[in-house]
């Protein structure tokens, strides 16, 4: 069987170079009149990397309390965002396509609750966790959106809703820019 897959085994010399290196079945060329790449523009700008998040205290089983936001009570990493456990938000620093994560552990016994994501105050209704049984019931809820956000955009999970006795725990809210 012949491991020929057709590369030509005549090769010329690198033009009088002899500092050029070749190996038997490939030629690999140093030489310093090689080819050379074209530049397609200027050099691409250099993007710095923004991030925040917020959580809540592990296994903290809160009590869900409709018309209010999520406690979170830990800063995770971040850089070029705003985290505030006073106020439970993350405030980005400047204007981008942001992809916006929110993930929590609930238990219910027999009820509802939705969480929404909040912009500045406003709750966004396309953009919401819910859920709802009549019996006893633990999950875990999570959703990530991609959103074009503005310096200085303020983003929170508003409770809309909370019926019969719900708790949740480990809620994890984490900005990134992504363009």
């Amino acid at each position: 069987m012949s491991n020929n897959r057709g590369f030509n085994k005549n090769f010329k010399d690198c033009e009088g170079f002899e500092d050029c290196k070749s190996f038997s079945k490939f030629r690999v060329s140093s030489c310093p009149q090689g080819p050379t790449v074209p530049q397609n523009g200027p050099e691409p700008p250099v993007f710095t990397p923004v991030y925040g998040s917020l959580s809540s205290a592990p296994f903290s089983g809160i009590q869900a309390v409709m018309n209010t936001n999520v406690d979170f009570s830990v800063i995770g990493p971040f850089i070029g965002t705003t985290p505030n456990i006073a106020d439970d938000s993350i405030t980005v620093n400047s204007q981008g396509v942001y992809t916006i994560s929110f993930s929590t552990n609930i238990s219910i016994k027999g009820g509802s609750v939705d969480f929404i994501l909040t912009i500045n105050g406003t709750p966004d209704f396309t953009i919401q966790l819910g859920y709802s049984t009549s019996i006893p019931a633990s999950n875990t809820l999570s959703r990530t959106d991609q959103l074009m956000l503005n310096q200085g955009d303020v983003i929170r999970v508003f409770i809309g809703n909370a019926s019969g006795d719900v708790t949740y725990s480990n809620a994890a809210l984490v900005v990134t820019k992504v363009a």
